[in-house]
């Protein structure tokens, strides 16, 4: 055993026999004193019940509880230990990590010394060690696994609207294990109430055990309603959505964002045989072209060769 390993098993025995100690003077325990659970029948020793669950799922920022029952306990001590570093987090009732979400407590009824993880991070997810101080010691291992929710506002991250139409913002929330108590919305980081309803109206339902919706419905919008819109769950991270609210312009752009609709030809084929009758000279036909959209131009230019060369066709003709 190299040194490091031979000095964190001394450290360990410590800790546990230290625990001990503050345990056998705090309860009394001395001498022929000493007072520990009657049991009937047998004392076979400790044992770790078989039907006490070994995989424990939470969700990201709720309190875990990871059991660990031991029957027959008498006055052994009980520690929990991570496994991916092998801290000592708790020996029975003390804690021995800086960390202050992690306690342990007993529940005595049903012999359950039990490792309270609080506002669980995605970090937390591994295996944990319950040990009984026994000779040679004994373990049982338990999984705890963090479910992270997925949470997001349906639609593009910019959406134009025209002022006065109606305003529907949904937040989705999925992979939740647990309902969040409330769903706050911001309007540039002041929260929206819906004092009003003929204004704002804010909804919140559960449409699966894992999954819940947050509405935000705005009544006749004006320009002064545009800025950044966020949802923010009771016990998850927010999701947001830049509201552009327009006036006088185009339905196209209101749906596209700030991408130029696409150029049409319709309207210049439609013009061809007017243009037939109406191109005698140059001169029109330069005019034409300046009118013409910048996007169009180029379709406008072979418009306007295809039709010299009409005109130059007529003109050789017999008559």
């Amino acid at each position: 055993m190299c040194a490091c390993a031979w000095r964190l098993h001394a450290f360990t025995a410590a800790l546990v026999l230290a625990a001990h100690l503050i345990k056998v003077l705090s309860c009394g325990e001395t001498g022929g004193g000493a007072r520990s659970r009657r049991y009937v029948g047998l004392y076979t020793g400790p044992y770790f019940d078989p039907a006490a669950p070994n995989n424990i799922t939470a969700q990201l920022g709720t309190h875990a509880y990871l059991p660990c029952k031991v029957r027959q306990l008498s006055n052994k001590s009980v520690s929990w230990i991570r496994r991916r570093d092998a801290h000592i987090l708790t020996v029975d009732r003390f804690t021995f990590i800086a960390d202050e979400r992690f306690q342990a407590f007993l529940v005595e009824a049903t012999d359950t010394w039990t490792l309270q993880v609080k506002y669980v991070q995605a970090r937390d997810a591994g295996v944990y060690e319950c040990q009984v101080g026994t000779e040679p010691k004994m373990s049982h291992f338990v999984q705890l696994n963090v479910v992270v929710p997925k949470i997001e506002i349906v639609g593009e991250s910019d959406l134009y609207v025209k002022a006065g139409s109606t305003v529907s913002l949904k937040c989705v929330i999925t992979q939740a294990l647990e309902e969040p108590a409330y769903i706050f919305w911001y309007h540039n980081d002041e929260r929206v109430l819906n004092y009003d309803r003929s204004l704002v109206e804010i909804r919140m339902e559960r449409l699966a055990p894992d999954t819940t919706i947050g509405n935000l419905i705005i009544y006749n919008p004006r320009r002064e309603d545009s800025g950044n819109y966020s949802c923010s769950p009771s016990n998850l991270d927010s999701a947001s959505v830049v509201l552009h609210v327009l006036s006088g312009e185009q339905p196209a752009a209101m749906q596209h964002g700030n991408s130029a609709p696409a150029p049409s030809a319709l309207p210049l084929l439609v013009a061809l045989p007017l243009l037939l009758n109406t191109l005698p000279t140059l001169g029109t036909m330069s005019v034409v072209f300046r009118a013409a959209p910048r996007p169009e131009r180029v379709l406008t230019l072979f418009a306007l060769a295809l039709l010299i060369q009409l005109q130059c066709h007529d003109d050789d003709t017999p008559k």
